[in-house]
Order: C-alpha cells, then structure tokens, then sequence
C-alpha cells in the first residue's frame, strides 16, 4: 500500500522534493538517529515529486526595442515524477541525505520511465527510457551538500539521469511523449508573440508513436526547472529541443512536404531561439535574453522537369528562389498543410515555366502539404482558389506540344493552376486559361476580340497521365463559356472578302481551322441541320449562308479557317473558305459548279527576302452566280448571272469589285426582250465602272445612248444599267437592273405625241425583290411666231411600285400645262397635276393630290404660285375624320393660298 507524503526540503543546495513509497514499511530503532524505511513488498516503488520543470514564454519579435516595462504571458508546468524501484529488502534512512543516498547507490534503485512522467519542455510529459534495449535508467545526484573548492558556495541539487550503459557525454536516453497540452489563444495587441510549440505538441507525440522516440543526450532535474538536450529526426519531420533550468534556449520543428499544386519539394522550419537582444530608448540600457522566433519554407528541390501532360503544356517548372521567410504572416490553423501568409496576404512565389523554347514566369501563392497528408483539404483549397489565376504577358503557347498546329499555339492572358492525381501523389494540371484569339483581333479590331476567353481542355484530354500517348481530338480546346464565342462579320464584311459575312458562336479551337462549331465539322450526323444552328444570321451574297452550302457532295465542306501562323518572328494571320459548294436557294440559282473561294490576311515574307512582309490581303471569288427574277416558284422572267464576282482589297489600293462574263436573259413573257438583251450584251463588254464609297463598293455598268432626231421622231435619255453593291455595314449584296431612272427617265416624242417612263428591278439577299415601273403618255403642242413662242401639253401616266417587303403602290396621274414666252422678255406658264395613289401595305388605301403652279418670268423679277390641296383619302385607311386638318390648320393653310392668289390677281390680271 502507498505510504504517506514527506516533504525535502534543504536550503543549502535547495532540494525540495516530496517523496512516497508503495510495498514499504517504516520502522523505528531506539538506538536509530532516525526512522527507516525498510522494502518488504514483492515490487517495492519510491516516487520523488519535483516542482515544475518548465515555464513557457511567449517569443518576441525581431523589432523589439524598448526599454520600459513590458509583459508577456507565462505558464508553469505541472510537477514531474521519478519512480525508483528498489530491491526487497532494502533499507533505507528516512532522512533527507539517506533517501536520496538510497536512489543513487548503484545496483540499489533504478528509474521505472514507464512509471515516470516529466513534463519537459512545457506541455509534453515525456517518459525517461534507455535507448538500449534492457539498460536501467538511473539518476546520478548527490546524497548531501557538496561545497566548492575554495568559495564554500554550495552547487544546486541535481538529478541527472542517464541510461546503465551512458559514458560521460551522451546520457543515451530516449524520452517518449505520450500527452500534450497547449495554450490557449492568447490576446492580440501585444508585441510578443506565440510560444514556441504552439500546436505541435501533439503531432510531436504522434510522429513518436509512429516512428520511435526522440533521443535525449541529457536530461537533468532541479527545483528550479529541467535541462533536456532532445531530438529526432523522422522520415518526413524532426524536432530538437534544448531547455535550460526550466527555459527553452531551442524549439525547432521542421516538416517535409511539396508545394501544391505544382509538387516542389521543400521543408516547413518553425525556429524558436534564445537570443540577447539590445534595449535602448534610444540610447543602449541593455539586453535581454529573449526568445526569437523565425518560421522559414525551404526549397529543396526547385526544378521540376518532365512535367508535360495533355492537359499541362510545359516541360518544366522551377520555383526561383530557395528560401522564403514565413516570419511576420499569420499563423497557421494546420502547420501540416496551409496557404502562407493566410488569405489575406498570401505570400506569392516567382514561378517559371517552359515549353519548349517559350518561358512564362509569374508570382503565385502556392499551398503547404506535408508530406504526410495526400493533398491539401478543402477548407485550405478554398481559401487557395481565388489566387489560382496567374496572369501572364501575352505570349504565345503551344497548349498541346503534339505538332505545333495553327490551332495548338494561342496568346495566354492568365493561366488557371490545378492539380490532379498522379499515381500515389498528384501532377500540376491546368483548369482554365485565357487566350486572345490573335486572328480575330486582327480581322475585327475593335469587336471585342482583344479581350481575353477563357478556355480549357476539351475532356477527352483530361484523366491520362504525364507519360501517356493519348490521341489530340480535332478540337481539343473548348470555351468555357457556355455560350462560346460570336465570331460575326456581318457588321464589317469588308473583312471578310464583302461577299460572304460568316456569323456563329464557336465552342471550341479546332487544331487546324482555329475557332470553330464542332458539330459542323465533317462527318457530323446531320451536318445540314449543324450549319442552318451554327451559322444562324450570316450571308453570302445577302442571302442566308446556310441555305447555300451544299452538304449533299462526297466530300463534306468544313468551317472557314481562321488562323494565325508563326514563321520565325513574323506572323501571319489567315482566313480561308477554299472551294466551299453551292446550292440553289430562293432567288439564288447558281449553276452545278458554282462555289466560293475566300482568302483573307497576310502572308510571311519569301524567304528570298525575309525584309519585306507580304502586305495584308483579302481576295472573295463568288464563281458561277445566277439570280433569277422572280425566284421559284414563280415563273422566271429574268435570269442575271455572272461567270464569276470578285472581291479585291490590299493595302494601299482601292477596294475592286470584279464581274465577268455578265449575262442577262430573259424568258416568259419577256422573251420579246430578247433583241434587246443580244444589245445589251454587246455593249456590256466594256465601261465597267467601280465606286469605293464609306458604306460600300459598287460596281456596274451603264450604258446612255445619244439623243436620236428623224424628222418628227426624237428619242431621248435612254439608258441600260446594271450595278452590284457590296455594303461595308451589315446589310445584303443588291443587284439592280434598270432601263433609265426616276431621276432621268427615257423620253420618246412623235409630232404632237409624247411618252416617257423607266423600270428598276433590285434584288438584295432572300428577300422580295423591288420592282418599280413607270410609263408616260400624252400630246405636247408647241408653235413658235418669231415674236411669241407658245406650248400645251397634256400627259397621263402610271406607275407601278413593288417593294421588298411586299408593300404595293399604284400611281396615275395627268399633268396638264402650259406657257407663253414673248419677245423673250416675258414668260407664263401654268402646270397642273392630279394624281391619284393606291398603297397597299397592310391597310389598303386610295389618296389623291392636286396641285396648280403659276409661275411668271420678266427680265429682272420672277413670282411662283403654288396651290396645292394636300394628300386626301378617297377609300380605305383611317376614317376620314381623324384625317381631317384641325380648324386652325385648315385655316392657315387656306389662308395662305388666298394670299398667294390675290399676289397673282393684283401683279398680272389687270
């Protein structure tokens, strides 16, 4: 059974030790100076308890520098305990000098370490074991006072304690820790800082049980603290400690692991050192023996080489820099895995990356994963993932190293890091990048393609590893958009050859034709419905680009290319449609063969004369194009084609829009205009025109024929044209054909008799076409007597309109007039128009218009009179009362044609 509790207590060397015992009794001598304890059990035990071993302090910062009071927190150990077994039969003098004799005579008393328990340092209670197997563990201290030689002073009691088989300079001790405790959070402000050991404590005991106990080269006990020189070095971690009477002089806690996401092998070092540091207010007081603190991340292994995979395009990446100071960031939750310097202030690491002869370096915080643990958790990533976009300088990347192909190397903006699991550990990945699509940015300036998109790996890529062959599908970057990208030239198609205006939203980068749908690549289930979703809105021609493309051929036609080309140093940026087939479509009826050939860009210079760059280009070839008037299935009146339409723009030139081969035929009821279309064609042979406006190139020709007189026949203002528009903006390809115009109508007269008109056809795109027709007829009386020459007229006409949108007007009219000149001095002359309009525009109406001129001419004055009764509605449209002026406005106006009326009376009737 347990004996009670004594207390030592000896000021000279100041012991102060409680002592007990188990399997012992205490018998009394008369002859005795004192009692004795005598072992009579089968396991006897005495246990000395010493006061705290330890104190724990908080660790000043490196700008300490004051002089004036200052605290810092502080906390004690518990009290530690030695038990000594000792033999049966054992007698021992219960006196301060025969208890602690007894405990340190040779072959009499050994530590049980399994029964012992030291806290030292503070919050590890550690074990006292030998290192070799079957040693005892013994304390080395002396049964009473031992002055020094000389002085008389008298050396503090200390119990040293070391292995059986330990020689002078190694106790050969192993401590195992086996619990921890740690403080509480401390209260911010202050200008210390935390303890060394803060949250390690219990990851030290557990990396012990894993591995082996830490070796102790001493370890010493006195009333006023522990001496303890300890440390292991485990396959992924160490910790050395040295304490001294109670305070710690070094706490050193290294941990091995990889720098996630890209797997740099570095060590995590927390320092706590004893250091004298200056006081001074300014001047110099003094120092301090404080404790530093310094948290460090040391790379080990920078380079990392063989780091390509399909969905990671570099070689190699290298870490620049070797050490990295941690002192001063936040501390971290998890010393075993942690973002340094916290989400607010992470710390930014210079990173380097190659491919192939292209190097990208850029700063970004990067994750601590102790070699113990997979990958980081995900409380840790998410705190991580804001920074894991690393913006780079525009440079161009070959994504997929598997050939260099036009569609492989694009202009990276930022690159978004990951990691994925690679065998045992993880590989560097890329989740997302940004690229500027160059091509576009040099073929539409100022659309928005200067902005970077972001794209990834399409996901056949991802999943293989590093070394791994994997097969490059056709588009193996995809936007990540779900959208994707508009890619529209119908706003600018005079950058896309003016004829065709390509328009759709790529998903992805095909390898060889840059952005493109990947359903309308060859070999798509159902390529025609593909092309009528993908390229909703474009045009060729002014008409709907997929109704045109023929799908129906051997060999299925595939999406513009839209490249940009590296040589060298020079670039060239490329798009091309080659011999892209045609189909008949509404208005659009070409002949078998008809196809589209677009090149536009620039182009390396020859090597011959690698000074002098090829300028940009743009070259649209529309070959075997009919149009037919009116489109099926209609009867066909008139067909206009051309052998080929050629769109030319280079720097430094003006645009040129070429027609060869025109034809006009006509059939049906035209067929009677058969002369004169073998006229027409005839004279078409040359004065080609082309003009270059801001909207637009128009080209055509227009053909006026001289005034013909014989005798009373005279024929006037005759002229064929034929034009073709190609707008800048977006808007359709127009084709017009006219005989004369409103502005200059044909006039035909025969004796008294006259007549005039035109017709205009205009075909733009799928829409209707305009049609607008115009005849005039009538007699015209003219006699002339030297002195007085004199005219009437009287002509009625017509005119038919049929807008694009369906929209028709029919127009008759009379216009009846005429004048008096005399002497040459004085002219009259009267005009009369009355003019009835039909509109049908959805609300069918009939409105009519009249209105009278009188004009007078003398040698210095002239007077126009103009009565005119407004637009009024005969039949149809609104209700003629809401038509009706207001009173005042009916008023005024009637008002001012009296007024004009009475001017004209008063100067001329009379």
């Amino acid at each position: 059974m347990a004996g009670p509790d004594f207390l030592i207590v000896r000021g000279e060397d100041f012991v102060v030790l409680a002592v007990e015992w188990a399997g012992c009794e205490v018998r009394t001598d008369a002859h005795a100076a004192a009692p004795r304890l005598v072992a009579t059990g089968t396991d006897p035990t005495v246990t000395l308890t010493f006061p705290p071993q330890a104190v724990l302090e908080q660790t000043t910062p490196a700008d300490f520098h004051t002089a004036a009071p200052v605290h810092s927190h502080a906390w004690l150990a518990e009290p530690s305990r030695l038990v000594f077994r000792v033999g049966t039969g054992t007698v021992i003098e219960l006196t301060a000098q025969g208890i602690l004799g007894a405990l340190a005579r040779p072959g009499q008393a050994h530590i049980d370490g399994q029964a012992s328990g030291i806290e030292l340092p503070w919050g590890l209670t550690v074990l006292p074991l030998a290192r070799t197997s079957g040693a005892p563990v013994v304390s080395d201290h002396r049964a009473r006072p031992v002055p020094g030689a000389g002085s008389g002073a008298v050396g503090l009691w200390t119990a040293r304690l070391r292995a059986g088989d330990a020689g002078a300079g190694d106790a050969l001790l192993a401590i195992r820790p086996t619990s921890s405790r740690d403080t509480e959070n401390l209260p911010g402000g202050g200008p210390f800082q935390e303890p060394p050991l803060k949250d390690k404590r219990a990851v030290i005991v557990s990396w012990s049980a894993q591995h082996w106990p830490p070796d102790a080269t001493r370890l010493e006990l006195t009333a006023l603290g522990g001496t303890l020189s300890a440390g292991a070095q485990w396959p992924s971690s160490s910790w050395t400690q040295e304490t001294t009477a109670g305070r710690d002089q070094r706490a050193d806690v290294t941990v091995s692991g990889k720098l996630w996401p890209f797997g740099f092998a570095c060590v995590y070092q927390d320092f706590a050192r004893r250091e004298f540091l200056p006081l001074g207010d300014p001047a110099p007081v003094g120092c301090v023996a404080a404790l530093r603190r310094r948290r460090t991340l040391v790379i080990s292994r920078p380079l990392l080489t063989g780091t390509r995979a399909p969905t990671f395009p570099f070689d190699e990446v290298e870490l620049l820099g070797r050490e990295f100071s941690l002192t001063g960031t936040p501390e971290p939750a998890d010393f075993l895995e942690f973002l340094p310097g916290g989400p607010s202030s992470p710390v930014r690491f210079p990173v380097r990356c190659r491919a192939g002869a292209t190097t990208v370096q850029f700063p970004i915080p990067l994750v601590f994963v102790a070699d113990t643990r997979p990958g980081p958790s995900q409380g840790v990533l998410d705190s991580w993932r804001p920074f894991a976009k690393a913006p780079v300088p525009g440079v161009a990347l070959d994504l997929l190293g598997a050939g260099g192909r036009p569609g492989d190397v694009q202009e990276v903006r930022s690159l978004t890091f990951t990691a994925v699991p690679h065998g045992t550990g993880y590989r560097p990945d890329l989740a997302e990048f940004d690229v500027v699509l160059s091509a576009l940015r040099t073929l539409l300036p100022g659309s928005g393609h200067e902005q970077p998109q972001a794209m990834t790996y399409a996901a056949a890529l991802r999943g293989h590893s590093a070394a791994a062959a994997v097969s490059v599908p056709r588009v193996p970057l995809v936007f990540v958009a779900p959208g994707g990208l508009l890619v529209d030239f119908t706003r600018n198609a005079d950058r896309s050859g003016g004829l065709v205006a390509p328009k759709f939203k790529a998903d992805g980068i095909s390898r060889e034709l840059g952005p493109v749908v990947t359903d309308t690549l060859p070999g798509a289930s159902d390529l025609a419905a593909a092309l009528e979703r993908a390229f909703k809105g474009a045009t060729l021609f002014g008409f709907p680009l997929a109704a045109l493309i023929d799908t129906s051929g051997g060999s299925q036609p595939s999406p513009p290319k839209i490249v940009q080309r590296r040589t060298g140093l020079e670039t060239s940026t490329e798009m091309e449609w080659p011999a892209l087939p045609l189909k008949a479509y509404n208005a659009f009826q070409p002949a078998a063969a008809a196809r589209l050939d677009l090149s536009v860009g620039s182009r390396p210079p020859a090597r011959e004369r690698p000074e002098a760059a090829a300028p940009p280009a743009q070259t649209c070839v529309l070959r075997n194009v009919a149009l037919a008037l009116p489109p099926p299935p209609a009867t066909r009146l008139l067909t206009l084609s051309f052998g080929k339409v050629t769109f030319d723009q280079r720097p430094g030139r003006p645009t040129h829009l070429a027609l060869d081969a025109p034809e006009i035929a006509f059939s049906g009821p035209l067929k009677l205009l058969q002369e004169l279309q073998r006229k027409l064609e005839a004279l078409l042979g040359g004065g080609l025109t082309c003009r270059v406006s801001p909207t637009g190139v128009t080209v055509g020709y227009e053909i006026t024929l001289p005034r013909a007189v014989a005798g009373m026949f005279v024929m006037q203002n005759v002229a064929a044209r034929l034009a073709v528009t190609v707008p800048y903006a977006e808007k359709p390809v127009t084709v017009a054909l006219g005989f004369a115009s409103r502005e200059h109508p044909f006039a035909l007269s025969v004796t008294g008799f006259s007549g005039g008109g035109y017709a205009s056809v205009e075909i733009a795109g799928a829409g209707e076409p305009r049609v607008e027709i115009s005849m005039e007829f009538g007699a015209m009386v003219a006699v002339d007597f030297v002195v007085a020459r004199a005219e009437v007229h009287a002509l009625g006409g017509v005119r038919f309109v049929r807008r694009a949108d369906g929209a028709l007007e029919l127009e008759a009219f009379i216009r009846i007039g005429g004048s008096v000149r005399l002497l040459g001095l004085v002219t009259v002359s009267v005009e009369l128009r009355v003019a009835l309009l039909f509109r049908d525009d959805g609300r069918p109406k009939l409105t009519g218009r009249a209105s009278l001129v009188l004009e007078l001419d003398l040698t210095l004055y002239s007077q126009t009179v103009t009565v005119d009764s407004g637009t009024f509605e005969l039949v149809g449209g609104t209700d003629p009362a809401q038509t009706t002026l207001a009173p005042e406005a009916a008023e005024a106006r009637s008002a001012a044609a009296f007024e004009a009326w009475e001017q004209y009376r008063k100067a001329f009737a009379s």
